[in-house]
């Protein structure tokens, strides 16, 4: 089973996740990017679903600090807002965007 990281720092949406998710995957949760950061030098995680905009950072803090630790890591940023700039950063880290409300983030999430 996959090893799948979310992180968040809306417990709500982070619980929801997880409560979809928990059969697909074993699921790993971080409210922030301190506690993901935690994770990811612990446990072996093969791909992480992180929010974008969160109280200690953001989601792409995390991509960074992924890819120059040369780990490729599929990661799948999300956000509320759909930034085209938001957009194209995570995409020239290799990651993929997806807006919070799109209908195809779950789809996203289980082919990561």
């Amino acid at each position: 089973m996959k090893r799948l990281l979310i992180v968040d720092d809306d417990i709500e949406f982070l619980q929801l996740l997880f409560s979809v998710l928990e059969k697909q995957f074993e699921v790993y949760t971080a409210t922030g990017v301190k506690v993901a950061m935690q994770v990811l030098n612990t446990s072996v995680i093969d791909a992480v679903c992180s929010d974008f905009n969160m109280r200690d950072g953001t989601g792409l803090d995390i991509l960074k600090q992924l890819r120059r630790n040369h780990s490729e890591v599929p990661f799948l940023l999300m956000s509320g807002a759909d930034d085209p700039n938001l957009v194209r950063n995570a995409q020239s880290y290799g990651a993929t965007f997806v807006n919070k409300a799109d209908s195809t983030l779950l789809e996203k999430i289980r082919n990561l």
